[in-house]
């Protein structure tokens, strides 16, 4: 971890106490000031509305639906804050199942670059299909040094700590005898300018896909997607104290209204 990623943990983590802080004091406030109108009956209409004229069952309804979805909400929220997380810490890769999960970043196998390379590629059996585009999850299995490789067919391979995921087009013999791989993506104008040799080429792209969903998982690795989503989660939170609050105020002066007309 660098020392401009350190600041900038701080420096989030610092900026998120301070609003959580203003966020609570506001809340405080207004929980303060509802108190107040309810004791001073401000609210009676709303409350005989809601917790004297009502239909019970209907009243028990409503709350089971809405803490159904602020509980499946935050759900999503954390199990996405939580994954992206975890494909952060593990190198950007996540393996489920002796499957290796791989979030796409670029469009390098989005598509063909221009015709010629279609063609070429169609004359030479390479299928199509395992082209993916920017936000795809990409299913793919492990690969071993000793491994025989494909021609056409999909690789990862890792170069300075990122893994790119191309179209293996071709091998290279030095004059030692030692065999490296040619790769390229097919969206674009070249091949790869890297000789890989077998060590670096650690994973085999199985076809299968998810799409679009790796966005989600993208944008919850970044700095911003995890603050957001640590922000996201205290607001609801925190909303549904204050919610709970304000009902057990409502509740009370509910009561107060019943003694009043039972007298």
């Amino acid at each position: 971890m660098t020392s401009i990623t350190i600041i900038v943990i701080v420096v989030v983590a610092i900026l998120t106490a301070v609003i959580f802080g203003f966020a609570w004091l506001g809340y405080a406030s207004c929980l303060k000031a509802f108190k107040l109108e309810v004791s001073q009956g401000k609210h009676d209409d709303e409350i005989r509305k809601e917790y004297i004229n009502i239909n019970k069952r209907k009243q028990v309804i409503v709350k089971v639906i809405c803490y159904t979805m602020t509980f499946i909400l935050l759900c999503v929220l954390i199990g996405l804050f939580i994954t992206g997380l975890s494909y952060k810490a593990s190198g950007e890769s996540l393996t489920i199942n002796n499957k290796t999960v791989l979030v796409i970043k670029s469009g390098s196998m989005s598509e063909y670059y221009d015709e010629d390379i279609s063609e070429k590629y169609k004359d030479l059996g390479y299928d199509s299909r395992l082209q993916f585009s920017v936000g795809d999850i990409c299913i793919c299995e492990k690969v071993s040094p000793e491994e025989a490789l494909t021609l056409g067919e999909v690789y990862g391979y890792k170069h300075k700590n990122i893994i790119i995921v191309h179209r293996l087009i071709g091998t290279y013999t030095n004059n030692t005898g030692e065999v490296f791989y040619i790769f390229r993506g097919d969206n674009n104008p070249g091949k790869d300018q890297i000789l890989v040799p077998a060590n670096n080429i650690i994973y085999h792209y199985t076809g299968n896909r998810l799409q679009v969903i790796g966005s989600f998982i993208l944008y919850a690795q970044s700095y911003l997607g995890i603050w957001s989503l640590v922000c996201l989660v205290g607001i609801i939170i925190g909303s549904d104290i204050v919610l709970h609050k304000i009902q057990k105020l409502s509740k009370q002066r509910a009561e107060e209204i019943r003694g009043a007309i039972n007298d």
